[in-house]
């Protein structure tokens, strides 16, 4: 297969203008709107063969970021550039949450293969904004690890991880998703304020992959600093003390947990998200071989890697929705945090079995971990992720 042509045919299938931007959607159809981290995902795939789309990318991103009242820098998970958010949100063109934070690194990434000290600038104050509204709006505690207040903030919306803070009970995909939409008119009944969510008995979640990521942003956007000439030293050590609050408070000796509620209760559900501290630079050496022992096992190293949820786990379904699929977006950050820590070998065999999985069964929004059949749109935007894997490993 001609991998460049294939997935740039996906993603300019999937592109849209609007109001003098351009972004490109998730899949025709079912996803039509702008989502955050799915469109720092697409800009790292375009640097490949269209930079200027990738810089466009990130700049129609950052256009959506709140400028006023108590949430002013966050940067929302979802953009209605035609309109149409008041269906689920306060705003009618954004989202009142966010999602995994992409935009430093997916830039600095850009930047190195297309250089744009200009775009890359005009980037920097709304990153710098975006990471100031983390620290103040969901790190009460200040112990550097940063909440989130709906499944719909980490990416994996309907993980067992979620079952517990969510109140549910091997729920069906229709309850799920009800919950999920519920809490939704909670977070406005109490203004989206986490110190007020927290002391309820609702998802209030630190989780261990979305600190991880945060923490490879922080320094991806310390390396831009440096590149534009300013003070670093600042986002250096952000990023050093949320690897070290991860390692200090959610690696533990029989795996990861994330932390739920006020009291940081410790939740153990065995996924895949253990695997993205590697990503994060969130585990010293010693850790990380243990990490990649269990990545290696059957609970996760799958006829299709990576299983989302462990083969073992009771919940373990890898038809149903995160119950144990396999998605490009988590196979990524698994392949780069492979490489950050030296297991080329590896992070080289997991490109190689991804690269099989899409070109056997398709561009899937996600896939069966064990027979690879495709679930979800047929012309994902960010299964082309898999180009990403396979260039960089030449």
């Amino acid at each position: 297969m001609n991998w460049q042509e294939a997935c740039a045919d996906v993603l300019r299938g999937n592109q849209i203008t609007s109001k003098g931007f351009r972004y490109t959607r998730p899949a025709p159809h079912v996803y039509e709107q702008q989502w955050l981290w799915d469109s720092c995902f697409h800009a790292v795939v375009y640097r490949w063969f269209d930079p200027e789309m990738a810089w466009d990318e990130l700049a129609s991103v950052v256009h959506a970021q709140v400028q006023t009242g108590a949430d002013t820098g966050m940067i929302p998970h979802m953009t209605y550039w035609q309109g149409g958010g008041t269906v689920l949100w306060r705003e009618d063109t954004h989202s009142d949450i966010t999602q995994p934070p992409l935009i430093a690194t997916a830039a600095h990434l850009v930047h190195a293969k297309a250089p744009d000290t200009e775009r890359l600038r005009g980037l920097y104050a709304p990153l710098c904004a975006y990471h100031d509204w983390f620290a103040r709006r969901r790190d009460p505690d200040q112990d550097g690890l940063v909440m989130l207040l709906h499944p719909w903030e980490s990416g994996w919306d309907a993980s067992p991880r979620w079952d517990v803070p969510m109140g549910l009970n091997k729920p069906t995909n229709e309850a799920s998703k009800a919950a999920r939409h519920a809490l939704v008119k909670t977070l406005h009944a109490h203004d989206m304020d986490a110190v007020r969510l927290q002391a309820l008995d609702v998802f209030a979640v630190e989780p261990s992959d979305f600190n991880a990521i945060r923490a490879a942003d922080l320094e991806a956007l310390a390396d831009i600093a440096a590149l534009l000439g300013e003070d670093s030293t600042r986002w250096r050590e952000e990023a050093q003390r949320v690897q070290q609050a991860v390692r200090e408070k959610l690696v533990r000796a029989d795996g990861v947990c994330d932390l739920m509620g006020a009291d940081e209760t410790p939740l153990v559900s065995p996924s895949a998200a253990q695997f993205v501290l590697l990503f994060g630079g969130c585990v010293t050496q010693a850790q990380a071989e243990q990490l990649v022992l269990r990545l290696q096992s059957a609970d996760f190293w799958t006829r299709y890697p990576v299983s989302t949820v462990a083969s073992t786990h009771p919940d373990f379904d890898p038809s149903s929705y995160w119950r144990g699929n396999v998605w490009l977006s988590v196979n990524w950050l698994i392949w780069r945090g492979l490489k950050r820590y030296g297991y080329d070998s590896m992070a080289q065999e997991l490109a190689a079995r991804t690269a099989e999985l899409v070109e056997r069964h398709g561009f899937h929004e996600y896939f069966n971990a064990v027979t690879g059949e495709g679930y979800g749109p047929a012309l994902q935007s960010w299964t082309t992720l898999i180009l990403d894997m396979l260039n960089e490993g030449q």
